[in-house]
C-alpha cells in the first residue's frame, strides 16, 4: 500500500490503571466489597444491634421475604468455583455477618395488600392512573408502618409479579418521549420515582425489591426483562447486594469508601443534572448530588434552567450555577465544619460559558483553591480492540490529546472473565481549561467513584457515582410535588 508524502500515523498514550481499592472497617482495605465486608466490617459500624426491617406487599411476597432472610442467615454457598471472586459466597448473618449486626421483620412491621386490590390496580387500564394507585396503596400501608409501634429502619416493598407487571408496563407501554439533556427518562409513568418521591415524608427509607429476588421460582416475564436489562444473579449474590443496601438505608451508616491516596487533598464531587418536571412541561431544573470523600451523599434541589431552543439543551444561568455550588460549599462545611481544598464538577452535557463562570466564581469567593470541570459522554464512536477473545480491561485509558477515553468496564483479571454481555463501551472525559488536575489523574478518579454504589457490590459498574446518583435523583425529583419538601438524604433516592 503506498502512503502518502509527509503521512505519519497519530500516536495516544494509554494505561491500564489498577483496581481501584476501597476502605473499610479497621482501616482495613481491599479491592472487593464483598471480601472487605467479610474481612473487615463496614467502615461504619451501625450505632445498635439490630436494623428492624419492615415489608409491604402481598401475603405470599411479605412471607417470600422472611423464609429469605431466614435461608441466607447461614450462609450461601457461591454460584461456582470457575470464577470464585465473581460469584463468592455469603457468609450469613450470624456471627460471621459482614455487617457486624443482625436484621430482624417485627411482626408488627409487615403490612399486606389485600388481593382484591392489588386486582383493581391490575385491571385499571389507564397507565397513569394504575401506577398512582399502586403508589397510593403502597404509601397508605408504609404510613401505618409510619405511625405504629413497630417503626422500621427500612421498608422493603416485595413487589409481587402481577402488581410489578402492571406498573413496568406502564412505563413500557405508555412510551412517552425523552428530551435531550433529561437525565431522568420519558415522561411515561415511572413507579419508582412516584414512589420514592411520596415516601419521602416517612421517617424511614424504602427498598423495592422484585418477587423473584426472594423467589427464585418466580418468573418474571420476558417483555419486563428486555426492558429493563436485568438478569437475576445467583441467591448469594442477591444476598450480599440487598443485605448491603438494607445496612446502608437502615443504618445510614456507610459501608465503604474510596481509599485516599497519600497526600490527597480533600475533596467534593458534584454532579449536576437537569430533569424535567412531571405534567409534560418543558422546563428544567438543575440538582446537585454532592459526595464528600468519605462518599457521603447528599441532594441539593437547583432552580429552573434555561433552554437553547424548543426546551432542548438545559442549562444554567451563571447566577443559577454560582448559587448551587455556594449551597454545595455551605452544606459540606456545616458537616465538615470546614471547606474542601478541592472541588470536582461531572456533568453530562458540555459546560456553556456563563455556567462556567457561576461556578468558577462561587469557587474564587470562598477561596477553594483548586477546581476541575469535566464533561463525561457516554456515548463515542472510537473503540479499542484487544488480541484474543476478551475485550479490553477495565481500567483502560487513552489520552486523545486533551480528552481521555476511559473504560469503567471491561475484562477484570481479579474476576477472571469478562462479567459483561455486550462489547463495553467507554466513557469519554472532556476536561474544561480551567481544571487543575491533569487528564490522567481525572481518569484515575473517575474509575474508583465507579466503586461507591451502595446498592450493589459488584465490581463492573460503569458510571461515576455523582452521574449515577443524578439519573436516580433526576427520577425522583420530577414527581416532587410544588412546595413538598426535598430531602438532602441520598439514601431517600436509591
Amino acid at each position: 500500500m503506498s502512503r502518502k508524502k509527509g503521512f505519519s500515523p497519530m500516536v495516544f498514550e494509554s494505561r491500564i490503571f489498577d483496581e481501584p481499592e476501597l476502605e473499610f472497617g479497621d482501616h482495613h482495605h481491599h479491592q472487593d466489597p464483598r471480601l472487605g465486608l467479610f474481612e473487615a466490617g463496614p467502615l461504619q459500624t451501625f450505632l445498635g444491634d439490630v436494623i428492624k426491617i419492615g415489608v409491604v406487599g402481598s401475603s405470599k411476597t411479605i412471607d417470600d421475604t422472611r423464609k429469605f432472610l431466614q435461608t441466607i442467615s447461614n450462609g450461601v454457598e457461591g454460584k461456582s468455583s470457575k470464577h470464585p471472586n465473581m460469584h463468592p459466597p455469603f457468609p450469613g448473618l450470624g456471627n460471621q455477618s459482614p455487617f457486624r449486626c443482625r436484621f430482624e421483620v417485627d411482626n408488627g412491621a409487615t403490612a399486606a395488600l389485600p388481593q382484591a386490590k392489588i386486582d383493581k390496580i391490575t385491571k385499571e387500564p389507564n397507565h397513569q392512573r394504575a401506577v398512582e394507585m399502586a403508589v397510593d396503596a403502597i404509601v397508605a400501608e408504609l404510613q401505618v408502618l409510619d405511625d405504629g409501634g413497630s417503626r422500621p429502619d427500612v421498608a422493603i416493598i416485595a413487589l409481587p409479579v402481577r402488581l410489578l407487571e402492571r406498573v413496568w408496563n406502564a412505563k413500557v407501554d405508555a412510551g412517552g418521549t425523552v428530551e435531550e439533556g433529561d437525565s431522568s427518562g420519558s415522561d411515561a409513568p415511572n413507579f419508582r420515582g412516584m414512589i420514592k418521591a411520596k415516601a419521602m415524608g416517612l421517617s424511614f427509607p424504602i427498598q423495592i425489591v422484585w418477587e423473584d429476588v426472594i423467589d427464585e421460582k418466580v418468573a418474571i416475564p420476558q417483555k419486563i426483562k428486555e426492558s429493563s436489562s436485568r438478569k437475576i444473579q445467583d441467591l448469594a449474590g442477591r444476598s450480599w447486594n440487598l443485605m448491603t443496601s438494607l445496612y446502608y438505608k437502615g443504618s445510614g451508616r456507610i459501608p465503604w469508601r474510596r481509599r485516599a491516596k497519600e497526600g490527597e487533598y480533600t475533596s467534593c464531587f458534584v454532579g449536576i443534572s437537569f430533569y424535567r418536571e412531571a405534567g409534560g412541561q418543558q422546563l428544567f431544573t438543575s440538582a446537585a448530588q454532592m459526595f464528600d470523600e468519605r462518599g457521603r451523599g447528599f441532594i441539593l434541589k437547583g432552580r429552573r434552567a434555561q433552554t437553547e431552543s424548543r426546551g432542548r439543551h438545559p442549562y444554567m444561568t451563571m447566577e443559577d450555577a454560582r448559587e448551587i455550588i455556594e449551597s454545595v460549599l455551605a452544606a459540606y462545611k456545616a458537616h465538615h465544619k470546614t471547606l474542601p481544598a478541592r472541588v470536582i464538577v461531572l456533568k453530562t452535557s458540555r459546560f456553556k460559558e456563563e455556567e462556567t463562570d457561576g461556578i468558577i466564581a462561587a469557587l474564587d469567593a470562598s477561596g477553594t483553591a483548586m477546581r476541575d470541570l469535566v464533561w463525561i459522554q457516554e456515548s463515542y464512536s472510537a473503540r479499542l480492540l484487544r488480541d484474543g477473545n476478551y475485550p479490553v480491561m477495565r481500567g483502560t485509558f487513552v489520552d486523545l490529546g486533551g480528552k481521555g477515553l476511559l473504560y469503567t468496564s471491561g475484562s477484570m483479571p481479579y474476576y477472571g472473565t469478562y462479567p459483561g454481555e455486550y462489547s463495553p463501551n467507554p466513557l469519554l472525559l472532556c476536561p474544561h481549561e480551567s481544571c487543575d488536575s491533569t487528564l490522567e489523574h481525572l481518569a484515575e478518579e473517575v474509575l474508583s467513584m465507579t466503586k461507591l454504589n451502595w446498592n450493589s457490590t459488584q465490581m463492573n459498574q460503569r458510571l461515576p457515582i455523582p452521574i449515577r446518583a443524578a439519573r436516580k435523583v433526576g427520577e425522583v425529583l420530577k414527581y416532587v410535588g410544588e412546595g413538598q419538601a426535598v430531602s438532602t438524604d441520598y439514601r431517600r433516592y436509591i
